[in-house]
């Protein structure tokens, strides 16, 4: 009988705090509505950032299933959403662990240096072929590259100085991959849609990216570390390896973070499939991101901008939205409807606090092939380098 009595009571308990920090929350949010309206276009919130962590501690320590969630989605402070209780990311028992147990949900989450995590990487990351020098701009995936593209003449590279770069290009989940095809087969691994021959995945995209930008004149640096071996910590790698790369090459002054788009899976681990695109599931999805730009198809291009900031981090999210709306707004000025535009994530930064023009790129998706991703770069590249040449502190 008591322990009947004081598992109902615990119950009442949980949904009396539970309610009570959502009245909190709505009361402290109030003053902040509609405060930024002025950002046409783009639907978004900031009010987490103005307040007390009140409400915030109160619901991590409650519910630790959103916080341990965090690091998957690019935060690295605490923060809260419970679009995360539904994260079918979140599949690592040792996870689960943490639902259950509080105390390690909160020790797994502690704010750790950039070397600390560097020397945790080397542990966590299998050591690969296809991992990349760290400042090797030049070095492509040490396979054939007949297989990729073959026909594709590549941009003739002007004589510029890459030994100071001036834009970065990374890639937080490496090994994100296209859909196959006769010319680009390949056998997924690590995950749907994925692979670590970086032949198939956008690492080979911003190869030619990286070749065209150069040909615009813009110094680019092109990194092909595998950050996503464990996806969990695919924005804790990235962030190891970007801070890194900055304090190498101090000329650095922008960021591109190259991902692609996904939905559902169309290349299953382990299967050497070519899949009909005409027959996968979801074709409006596969519109979306397909277009012709005289008479080739390219994937189309949307841009991602992570509006969180902890007051420790003391840089302005606008700046980097405002690089990536230029870009954006140049590449569909050139070809129009290339651009999806800029979507605004009220819940991360994605590590673009690093940089005020740090942005996240999604080019095309896994319903495109690699053909179609790499047709958009020649594109991409004149956009990019346009907006470049016209801020202050390039050529400096």
């Amino acid at each position: 009988m008591y322990r009947y009595y004081s598992l109902k009571i615990s119950r009442i308990m949980f949904l009396i705090l539970l309610l009570t920090n959502v009245f909190l929350y709505n009361w402290m949010t109030q003053p902040y509505k509609g405060e930024y309206k002025q950002i046409i276009g783009d639907s978004f919130s900031e009010e987490y950032d103005k307040l007390d962590s009140l409400f915030v501690t109160s619901i991590n320590y409650t519910l630790p299933i959103i916080e341990v969630a965090f690091t998957s989605q690019g935060y690295t402070g605490k923060d809260l959403t419970f679009s995360t209780l539904l994260n079918d990311k979140v599949k690592d028992p040792i996870n689960i662990l943490k639902f259950q147990l509080p105390i390690l949900a909160q020790v797994d989450l502690k704010k750790v240096s950039a070397n600390n995590i560097q020397n945790n990487d080397a542990q966590t990351n299998p050591p690969s072929n296809n991992n990349v020098n760290l400042f090797d701009t030049n070095a492509q995936s040490d396979k054939n590259t007949s297989q990729t593209q073959g026909e594709e003449e590549k941009p003739v590279l002007k004589n510029i100085d890459n030994s100071k770069p001036y834009l970065l290009i990374y890639h937080t989940h490496t090994m994100e991959a296209y859909a196959a095809t006769e010319k680009n087969k390949y056998i997924a691994r690590y995950g749907y849609d994925r692979t670590d021959d970086l032949n198939y995945t956008v690492a080979k995209v911003a190869d030619y990216l990286t070749e065209y930008l150069r040909k615009e004149g813009i110094p680019v640096l092109h990194d092909k570390t595998i950050n996503d071996y464990n996806y969990d910590k695919s924005y804790v790698n990235s962030f190891a390896t970007v801070s890194k790369i900055l304090k190498e090459y101090p000329s650095i002054k922008a960021a591109i973070d190259l991902h692609r788009d996904g939905y559902g899976a169309v290349m299953k681990p382990g299967v050497e499939t070519i899949p009909v695109l005409s027959n996968l599931p979801n074709q409006d999805f596969r519109k979306k991101y397909v277009m012709e730009i005289n008479g080739e198809k390219v994937a189309r291009v949307s841009f991602i901008i992570g509006s969180r900031r902890t007051p420790e981090m003391q840089q302005d999210w606008r700046k980097n939205y405002e690089f990536a709306k230029r870009i954006s707004d140049k590449l569909n000025e050139l070809y129009p409807g290339l651009s999806l535009g800029v979507q605004v994530k009220p819940y991360s930064e994605y590590n673009q606090h690093l940089l005020e023009k740090s942005i996240l790129i999604e080019l095309g998706s896994n319903y495109n092939t690699l053909e179609e991703a790499i047709a958009t770069t020649k594109y991409l590249a004149k956009a990019i380098s346009e907006v470049i040449k016209q801020q202050q502190d390039f050529g400096q």
